[in-house]
C-alpha cells in the first residue's frame, strides 16, 4: 500500500486466520524482501474494521479476467461444469422459456468432458417431462461393426471400449481412457510403484476391426528397459530385505495398421524393467498409439493427402536452420504441473486446446529477468517460421504451399516498466494465443478437404505480484503461464446479409432472447457441433418417421379414415 488506508478481502473460511501488517523496504527494478516476523513500532495505531460479504465462488479479478480474453471456446462439451449448458438434458427449464424448449437436448455426462479424457461424441434424446417419459439410453456407441469412422472408439468383442492410459489436459492420468480411430498420441503418466498393478488385458485382447463378425488378436512383445533408472525415482527404503522381484511395463508402444474403414493388424511392443518386489517409489510410464496404413512403413506419413485430416499434427518448418522439418507444440503437464518438467505435444489439426504450466519464480527475481523467462517459455512452443496450408505439403520446396506465421504484439524485453512500491512486475507474458484460420477447399471422392488460410499468435499480460504470506522465506513462487489454440473456420462464401425482417423482429435473435426460435430442434442443427452432421439428419428423419407414424396410428385419423 501506499496510502493511509488498506482493504484486504479473505475468500473461503475465516476461522483461525491471523492478519498481521509490517513495512517492507523496496529497490527499484527488483521485489521486496520483507522481513516477516520481526517486530518493528513503525506501523503506529492502526484501526481494523471488518466487514462480512457474500462472494461468489466462480469470482475473478480483473487481471485474472484477462487471462481468457478471446480464448472462450464455445459449445456443448458436458463434464461437471457450473453452470451447466442449456441444452442439457439434465438443466432444469431455463427461467423465463416455456416448458417445452428446447424440444431436442443432448445427453453428454459429467465423464464426457475435454478436461478429463473422455470428450467423445455425445447422444441425443428428447428432452425429460412430465408429459412424456422417455428412458434415456447410457450403453456404449457401437459402430464398429460398420466400419470405424475418424475418432471412432475401438471396442472389442465383449463390448467395452479399448482403453490405454492418456493424460488429461488437466495434467492428470486417466487409465481408463478409450482410443480413438486415426487418433495418435504419445502421453506419459507418473504413478506410485505401491499402486501399480500390472494389466494381462492386451494379451488376451480381441479386437473388433471392423466388419461385422471381425476380430484381430494384438501381437505383443516384450523388450527389457536398458536402463530403469531413468523411469523410477524418489526411491525410499524398500520394506522388506528379501530378494523377491517383480516386472514393471514402464513403456507402450501400440501400431494399428488401417485400411479404409478397417483395422488390419495390432503390433504391441512392450518395455518391461525388473524390481524389488517391495520397492517404493514413483514410476513414469510412457504410452503410445500410431495409426499407419496397411501398405506403409514405418516412415513419417502425412497429415492428410491433399487436405488435412483432423486430429493430424499441424506441419510446420523453420527456414533458420538445416533440418527445417518441425511442428507447433502445446504443453503436456505432469505431475505438479512445473514447466521444468513439462513436456511437449503437438497441435493438432482442427481440435481447440488450452494447456499451461507453472513457472518457478524466485524472491530476489529481477522483473526483466521474468519477462524474459516468460517469453522465452512461451516462444519455445513456436520454433518454426512458417506453416503447411495442405497436409502434404513438401518440405523441400518451402515457396510452395507455406504460409508465414505472423506474429502479432511480441513483447519488448528490453523494456523494463518501473516497479511500483507495492513490488509489483507489470506486462508479464502469461498466454499465448494462436489463432488459425481454416477452410474447405474442395473435395477428392466426396470427402472434404480441408486447409489452413493464417495462423497469428499473440500475447496477452498480466501484472504480478509476489505472494509471501506471512512468512517470506528464501523460496520459489509460481507463476501460471499458458497456450491456446483455436482453428477458426472462413466459409467458403461470405454469409448471406441480414434481412430487414432480422433487422427489426430482435425476439429471434439467440443473442439477446432466452428463447432462441433456430435452435428448438437444437440437436438436429449446425449449432449442434457434438456429432457429424450427417448423423444429425438421419436421426432427425428417423424421429420424423417415426412421429408420421404415430400420427397415422392414432384415433383422431382414424376416424377420419372411416368417415
Amino acid at each position: 500500500m501506499t496510502g493511509p488506508a488498506v482493504s484486504a478481502s479473505l475468500v473461503g473460511g475465516t476461522e483461525d486466520v491471523t492478519v498481521s501488517l509490517a513495512l517492507l523496504q523496496d529497490k527499484e527494478g527488483l521485489l521486496p524482501v520483507p522481513a516477516c516476523g520481526v517486530l518493528t513500532n513503525e506501523t503506529e495505531d492502526w484501526s481494523l474494521t471488518v466487514t462480512p460479504t457474500m462472494i461468489r465462488p466462480e469470482e475473478c479479478s480483473s487481471d485474472l479476467t484477462e487471462l481468457f480474453r478471446e480464448a472462450c471456446f464455445t459449445g456443448v462439451f458436458g463434464g461437471d461444469v457450473n453452470p451447466e449448458f442449456d441444452h442439457l438434458c439434465s438443466v432444469q427449464e431455463t427461467p423465463g422459456a416455456p416448458g417445452w424448449f428446447p424440444f431436442l437436448c443432448v445427453q453428454s455426462s459429467p465423464a464426457n468432458s475435454p478436461f478429463l479424457g473422455y470428450f467423445y461424441h455425445g447422444s441425443v434424446s428428447p428432452r425429460q417431462h412430465a408429459s412424456f417419459e422417455v428412458h434415456l439410453h447410457t450403453d456404449l456407441r457401437d459402430f464398429s461393426d460398420f466400419g470405424y469412422k475418424q475418432g471412432d472408439p475401438i471396442m472389442t468383442v465383449d463390448k467395452a471400449y479399448f482403453t490405454i492410459p492418456q493424460v488429461s489436459l488437466a495434467g492428470q492420468c486417466m487409465q481408463n481412457a478409450p482410443v480413438a480411430f486415426l487418433q495418435n498420441f504419445d502421453v506419459r503418466c507418473t504413478t506410485s510403484l505401491e499402486a501399480y498393478r500390472e494389466q494381462d488385458g492386451i494379451i488376451n485382447a480381441k479386437i473388433k476391426n471392423g466388419v461385422v463378425g471381425g476380430i484381430v488378436t494384438p501381437k505383443v512383445i516384450y523388450e527389457e528397459a536398458a536402463d530403469p533408472d531413468r523411469f523410477i525415482t524418489g526411491t525410499e527404503t524398500l520394506l522388506s530385505n528379501e530378494s523377491a522381484s517383480r516386472n514393471v511395463n514402464v513403456e507402450e508402444h501400440y501400431i494399428f495398421r488401417w485400411n479404409n474403414n478397417t483395422i488390419s493388424e495390432i503390433n504391441v511392443k512392450i518395455i518391461r524393467a525388473e524390481i524389488n518386489a517391495h520397492q517404493k517409489g514413483s514410476m513414469t510410464q510412457r504410452f503410445t498409439v500410431k495409426f499407419l496404413s496397411y501398405n506403409s512403413g514405418d516412415e513419417k506419413e502425412f497429415s492428410g493427402n491433399p487436405g488435412y485430416q483432423l486430429g493430424k499434427p499441424v506441419r510446420a518448418l523453420n527456414t533458420n536452420r538445416m533440418n527445417n522439418e518441425t511442428t507447433l507444440y502445446l504443453w503436456q503437464s505432469a505431475g505438479r504441473g512445473l514447466c521444468a518438467s513439462a513436456t511437449f505435444k503437438p497441435i493438432l489439426f482442427g481440435e481447440n486446446a488450452l494447456s499451461g504450466c507453472l513457472l518457478e519464480v524466485g524472491i530476489h527475481e529481477n522483473c526483466t529477468q521474468l519477462r524474459e523467462n516468460a517469453v522465452e517459455l512461451l516462444d519455445s512452443l513456436i520454433q518454426a517460421t512458417h506453416v503447411a496450408t495442405r497436409g502434404n505439403s513438401d518440405y523441400n520446396h518451402p515457396s510452395d504451399d507455406w504460409l508465414e506465421i505472423i506474429r502479432a504484439d511480441a513483447p519488448d524485453t528490453g523494456a523494463d516498466p518501473p516497479v511500483n512500491v507495492n513490488g509489483i512486475c507489470v506486462d508479464i507474458p502469461a498466454r499465448l494465443h494462436i489463432r488459425i484460420l481454416i477452410s474447405d477447399a474442395g473435395a477428392v471422392e466426396g470427402i472434404t478437404q480441408q486447409e489452413i488460410l493464417g495462423i497469428e499468435t499473440r500475447f496477452s499480460m498480466v501484472n504480478w505480484q509476489l505472494q509471501c504470506g506471512l512468512t517470506c522465506e528464501d523460496k520459489a513462487d509460481l507463476f501460471p503461464v499458458s497456450a491456446s489454440v483455436q482453428f477458426i473456420k472462413i466459409p467458403a462464401r461470405l454469409p448471406r446479409p441480414l434481412t430487414r425482417f432480422q433487422i427489426n423482429f430482435t425476439e429471434y435473435d439467440c443473442n439477446r432472447n432466452e428463447v432462441c426460435w433456430p435452435q428448438l430442434l437444437y440437436p438436429l442443427t449446425r449449432y449442434y457441433q457434438g456429432e457429424p452432421y450427417s448423423q444429425c439428419v438421419a436421426k432427425g428423419l428417423l424421429l420424423v418417421s417415426f412421429l408420421i407414424l404415430a400420427a397415422f396410428l392414432s384415433n383422431p385419423w382414424t376416424r377420419t379414415c372411416k368417415a
